[in-house]
């Protein structure tokens, strides 16, 4: 038996070699063969062999030992695992003999995870699933997984759709229980109606409408204005009517977790993963016509320019008149189009659109209006593959319906503001890490600052100071590339994209669940129930989240007009440039919105300014939203890119030279 000194030795010489070892931390990143290397965090690549490998998936992060093997290569040595990403992960399902295995999609795609006989759920070779990874390799080289959901074969209809939908975790799924708290909530609703909707006011005389596409169904708002006399000088009365869920889901309930699960309905194209479920938001909720609907009311004052004189928000109850849809409005009020509508209403119409002008006018001198990028309306067929791409044009109705929500929300944000409730919607202006690039552009180009830029009126003053400069103006397109985008916060901070002092998104809560959380806020102040503050953490989450929806539909529609390009190989289109890189540029097509890009050869000369985003090429310098010709050349399926070629008789610059 070792005695008290040699055992202290022992310790002694295990520390001395433990302190000797050259330990680091990095990521697991997988090869075209059985071996792997660990990315450390130093920026060192250590090799791992592959009976190490077999005990990892790409994208696992590890503690290893690092030394040099008989090649003078860095090699690792397994310590711990500390964190493994793959949890749930979309894969295809692979038969292999007697052996059903899932292989991960992405980075673990050389991975083939065991699925034991119990756990298949009836899938064949070739399916796509949604599984679960239940054991890590680690131990002992064996990882195994369960099928959760089966997605499709790559051949079905819709297919791209549903594997874009669960490789983003889109949409909740359905719980046993969720029935009867949908029943639970639709009792509530049908009692308060019974009851005349006791304690809200009756506007139901009011001939509010809605506008929204034809095919809307989850209809979140309904207007009606009337013109006023503010203070004795002509003005508008302006009432933006918004679904009530909030009264009738209370917060931490089941239906109330399940909205800030999902975060937002997700609209893809091929149809909607909606954040509640389709009898609330389509039907209980939804402000459909010549129904009595709970609804929570912003009532506007408005002076005849547009300003603000006063804002109230209260509980009613409405009755919506019509569903217009964007084109019937558009139809009245810039073609002067014939209709079955009463002149009450078609008065009402060109009043809304009075005060939608007055509005954007106002916004251009006080505010920041950007510059209207195009819509497309896409049309699938019965495989959820683009048939038909229109672009969608701006017309009256569009305006009347956006002046009226980003109204109604800055009242929202600046009465939440003063009450110290709610979510904002905040934007900071220039993103911090590239201030300094924008300071050097400024400088450059003369461009005096006077005030602080990065707060609100700095900020404003700097991009009118610009847009109002003829010889400058072409300097927007890059400043805004270096903006970052708006998030969700407790801080009640300015919107610097849109130039308001507070903004706060309460005008669809059908949709979005900080729009609920809203209701629930401005509830309170009136009065009602106290709703418990979001904790940041789940904050920061719900701003993930409605990222995720966006790149996910940003996913779908570039793969499905990867296949709708297949027909434009070798066409000539017209497009504006939307990205700049030191390799080429990005263009937009007009007429479609398909993205693609003109990548020039290595061996041309070309002069990049990452300042003022443009590429410059002999004579020829292209810059953002430079209008250009193209020719659609090639689509890579794999990556969803879509290649073109410049069509430029100035330069005749093609990636064949």
């Amino acid at each position: 038996m070792l005695n008290q000194d040699a055992l202290s030795q022992l310790s002694k010489l295990k520390d001395d070699i433990q302190a000797s070892k050259d330990y680091g931390q990095g990521t697991v990143a997988g090869s075209s063969g059985r071996f792997g290397f660990v990315r450390l965090e130093d920026g060192r690549d250590a090799f791992l062999s592959p009976d190490k490998m077999a005990r990892l998936i790409p994208g696992d992060i590890v503690k290893v030992s690092v030394t040099k093997n008989d090649k003078d290569q860095l090699e690792a040595h397994l310590e711990e695992l500390v964190e493994s990403p793959l949890i749930r992960f979309v894969g295809q399902y692979r038969v292999k003999g007697a052996g059903h295995f899932v292989v991960p999609v992405g980075a673990q795609a050389a991975k083939w995870i065991f699925i034991p006989p119990k756990m298949r759920k009836g899938c064949k070779e070739g399916d796509f699933v949604y599984a679960m990874l239940t054991q890590h390799p680690y131990k002992d080289g064996k990882a195994q997984a369960k099928v959760l959901e089966r997605i499709g074969q790559e051949t079905d209809p819709y297919i791209e759709r549903k594997y874009v939908a669960a490789m983003h975790d889109l949409g909740y799924r359905p719980h046993p229980k969720d029935g009867d708290e949908v029943k639970k909530i639709v009792n509530a609703v049908e009692s308060d109606k019974a009851k005349s909707f006791p304690d809200r006011e009756n506007l139901c005389h009011m001939p509010f409408v809605t506008i929204d596409a034809e095919t809307t169904r989850d209809m979140d708002d309904a207007l009606f204005v009337e013109a006023q006399e503010i203070d004795g000088k002509p003005g508008f009365r302006l009432y933006v009517a918004i679904a009530d869920p909030g009264s009738f889901i209370t917060p931490g309930s089941p239906m109330a977790k399940r909205a800030q699960i999902c975060v937002n309905s997700v609209y893809l194209l091929g149809g909607a993963i909606p954040m509640l479920p389709e009898e609330l938001s389509n039907q209980c909720f939804s402000l459909l016509e010549g129904e009595q609907k709970p609804a929570l009311v912003c009532t506007i004052d408005l002076a005849e320019d547009g300003s603000v004189v006063n804002a109230q928000f209260m509980k009613a109850v409405i009755q919506s008149k019509h569903k217009l849809s964007y084109n019937q409005v558009a139809d009245i009020l810039d073609s002067g189009a014939s209709t079955e509508l009463s002149d009450e209403i078609v008065s009402m119409l060109q009043q809304l659109h009075t005060v939608a002008q007055a509005r954007t006018q106002l916004r251009k001198e006080k505010a920041w209006v950007g510059d209207d990028q195009l819509d497309y309306d896409y049309t699938v067929d019965a495989k959820g593959k683009i048939s038909q791409i229109t672009p969608r044009p701006r017309t009256s109705a569009h305006q009347i319906v956006e002046e009226s929500m980003l109204l109604t929300n800055m009242c929202a944000g600046e009465f939440l503001q003063q009450k110290g409730l709610g979510l904002a919607t905040a934007h900071d202006g220039f993103r911090t890490e590239r201030l300094g690039e924008v300071k050097a552009l400024l400088k450059e180009e003369d461009i005096s600052q006077e005030e602080d830029i990065n707060e609100l009126q700095g900020h404003l003053k700097l991009l009118k100071t610009i847009e109002n400069t003829p010889e400058k103006s072409h300097l927007l397109a890059p400043l805004k590339r270096l903006m970052q985008a708006s998030v969700l916060t407790h801080n009640h901070a300015p919107h610097m994209g849109m130039g308001f002092e507070a903004y706060a998104t309460v005008t669809s809560p059908i949709r979005r669940y900080a729009d609920m959380y809203n209701h629930w806020a401005i509830s309170q102040a009136l009065g009602g129930k106290k709703v418990n503050r979001i904790p940041d953490g789940i904050v920061e989450r719900i701003n993930e989240r409605v990222q995720e929806g966006r790149q996910a539909d940003r996913e779908l529609t570039q793969w499905l007009l990867c296949q709708y390009a297949e027909s434009l190989i070798g066409e000539e289109h017209q497009g504006k440039i939307r990205i700049v890189t030191q390799q080429g540029f990005g263009v937009r097509l007009d007429e479609t919105g398909l993205d693609g890009f003109v990548l020039f050869p290595k061996k041309l000369d070309k002069t990049y300014d990452a300042k003022r985003m443009t590429l410059q090429i002999g004579d020829v310098v292209y810059s953002l939203d430079q209008p250009v010709t193209i020719k659609v050349t090639s689509v890579d399926h794999d990556k969803r890119r879509i290649a073109f070629e410049i069509i430029d008789p100035k330069a005749e610059i093609t990636e064949s030279e």
